[in-house]
């Protein structure tokens, strides 16, 4: 395992606990890992605004090298002090999905700025907005949102949520946009050339790594990338049932018990 030079995690129900912190067994792991040389990277769907917030506020911003958001539409290159912003989706595609999915009245919202666009709140937007220490901007989305965006999401409630991933396999549309379940009560959509391996595989060539040397953590549908293609994938024993059997690894304990760090020291041989 002595080839992994990277380690890359997802932050919901993979590096955060539950109630949305780290412990300080982690975060010591992480500082330790930054100061023996491995690149510590976040890949989240959470927008790059909301990680760069998020990781000051739980106080690990000097051991993070790069963040990759919106399910790999955004990158922050910490070390250049960069970002980029990949493939989006126009406002006609997202206004096509909102209408197509109009029957399950679900509530549909974006990330622009500092807020969050949507029709109305809900419980899911509120978390959302809170998680990424941001606004909330009730509005018509077609009338306000002009300009491509990095993603949509479906505030979806949990007991509509298989309803609407066979609606989605029903009526996809490869060359429009892909989508998928990101949390219990979100589903997603995204440029169909993106995923969270983009992003990370975007870093690793301006840094002169490979994919092959990523050790990637995540715990659900939208982790099933970058757990198949990095060097190691790792799902959180906590994780979705698809994440797992994509993964080379489950871990031995969840995310509220150390799992990620645990299950790191384990891969890296490290004490």
């Amino acid at each position: 395992m002595t080839d992994i030079k990277l380690v890359v995690m997802d932050m919901d129900g993979t590096l955060l606990t539950s109630d949305k912190t780290i412990s300080d067994y982690t975060k010591n792991f992480l500082k330790k890992l930054s100061r023996e040389g491995y690149k510590l990277g976040i890949a989240s769907g959470r927008p790059i605004i909301g990680l760069k917030r998020t990781v000051a506020a739980l106080g690990i911003e000097a051991y993070i090298n790069f963040m990759t958001g919106s399910n790999g539409a955004e990158l922050y290159d910490v070390d250049r002090n960069k970002e980029n912003c990949f493939y989006q989706l126009e406002p006609n595609i997202i206004d096509e999905i909102i209408n197509l999915y109009k029957p399950f009245d679900l509530n549909p919202y974006v990330y622009q700025g500092d807020n969050c666009y949507a029709y109305k709140s809900d419980s899911t937007i509120e978390r959302a907005a809170n998680n990424n220490h941001l606004g909330i901007v009730l509005c018509n989305l077609k009338e306000e949102i002009k300009t491509p965006q990095s993603k949509l999401v479906l505030s979806t409630p949990p007991e509509k949520m298989k309803q609407v991933e066979a609606f989605y396999e029903q009526h996809k549309s490869e060359e429009k946009y892909r989508g998928f379940k990101s949390q219990a009560d979100m589903f997603e959509f995204v440029h169909p050339k993106l995923s969270k391996v983009y992003g990370i595989a975007y870093y690793c060539k301006q840094h002169g790594h490979t994919i092959e040397e990523v050790a990637a953590f995540g715990d659900t549908t939208n982790d099933i990338e970058m757990i198949r293609e990095c060097g190691i994938g790792i799902c959180m024993c906590n994780g979705t049932k698809d994440a797992q059997d994509a993964a080379d690894i489950i871990t031995k304990y969840n995310n509220d018990e150390d799992g990620l760090a645990k299950e790191l020291q384990n891969i890296l041989n490290c004490v």
